[in-house]
């Protein structure tokens, strides 16, 4: 079937305002990178053109062909610049996907969570906790990921990326290198972990307005829960498990700490001790929420469930996609308020 816009994609207020979409095509022209046709068209309110590729996520991208073995290295531990030798391109081919990829499946999971049926009951027990990374360096800027997973399905919520401060005692030499940090950006560096952590409650509070009684799991970090309670109130059944608990499958904390293991060892910048560690938060984050749409809409929950990913037993997603499905069409602000 070809492909029929629904709205135009300017995003205007002249187009937005006026109810109805009307287009006519304008011919068709032939892509240079890979011989693909692609049809034109041309909104009869703005008269302004476009064509399927402006839908696409691989817009302006001249090598599609490196879209899904990037997109499979930056799961699997592989440096950005190792694929720049395995696939003879520039560090800026990876750096935009890395960008482009991350902020799509973010808004593509926020726009699925959000359109999940509001009748499907959430089963079972929520559990949060936070991982503890750096940028740059381990003692001056280190990083709280705060992660909200749902146990029985093992699906991936919510994550943020948050700063936090420095950790002392720092040596004469660490302590000049905070001060020298600390002047160039002109504030302290501050703990973040309480705004990170309510932003992941919220989602949690959003997604269940329609249950009586939540379950969650967490530590027994004191903000967690002074959050919990403003956020769910008396719906709110609370698990406490001691964090110095041996993380083994009969902690409570299990489905969340096996969580981050599989983080650190699909995603090369969280590995312990490496040459890949994060520069710079932001693209923790597109890294971090990547992987989050590749963990679950793409692959399976686990290797004795090949056919079955962990959105399609949440009740997210009806159907396991491949990467290219999940990286296909763009996600416009105009297509959410329809």
């Amino acid at each position: 079937m070809s492909f029929q816009p629904a709205f135009c994609p300017c995003e205007s207020p002249e187009c937005q305002s006026t109810q109805g979409f009307q287009y006519q095509r304008r011919g068709t022209y032939r892509r240079i990178c890979d011989g693909r046709e692609v049809q034109r068209f041309q909104c009869k309110r703005c008269k302004r053109t476009f064509s399927v590729q402006t839908f696409r996520v691989d817009r302006g991208l001249r090598r599609p062909s490196l879209d899904y073995l990037i997109f499979l290295g930056l799961v699997s531990k592989v440096s950005q610049r190792q694929m720049t030798r395995e696939h003879h391109c520039g560090r800026g081919s990876i750096a935009r996907r890395l960008e482009r990829y991350g902020k799509h499946c973010r808004t593509f999971h926020e726009l699925a969570l959000r359109k999940r049926g509001r009748s499907l009951p959430w089963e079972g027990q929520f559990q949060l906790d936070e991982l503890e990374t750096f940028e740059t360096d381990r003692r001056l800027k280190p990083v709280t990921v705060p992660l909200l997973v749902h146990l029985p399905s093992r699906c991936i919520l919510h994550a943020a990326v948050g700063t936090l401060p420095a950790r002392k005692p720092l040596s004469p030499r660490k302590q000049r290198q905070l001060e020298r940090i600390e002047a160039e950006e002109g504030q302290k560096r501050r703990s973040e972990s309480r705004e990170k952590v309510s932003e992941c409650f919220a989602v949690l509070k959003e997604i269940t307005r329609g249950e009586k009684v939540v379950r969650v799991g967490t530590d027994e970090k004191s903000t967690y829960r002074s959050i919990l309670k403003r956020s769910l109130g008396s719906r709110l059944v609370h698990q406490l498990t001691h964090s110095k608990r041996p993380r083994t499958i009969k902690n409570p904390l299990f489905l969340v700490n096996h969580t981050f293991a599989m983080l650190r060892d699909g995603l090369g910048r969280l590995v312990r001790r490496n040459w890949g560690a994060t520069k710079e938060r932001e693209k923790l984050d597109w890294h971090l929420w990547l992987y989050i749409g590749w963990r679950n809409y793409v692959r399976p929950i686990t290797n004795k469930r090949p056919h079955e990913t962990a959105a399609m037993v949440a009740g997210i997603l009806p159907w396991m996609l491949q990467p290219c499905e999940l990286l296909q069409w763009r996600i416009f602000q105009s297509a959410h308020a329809h």
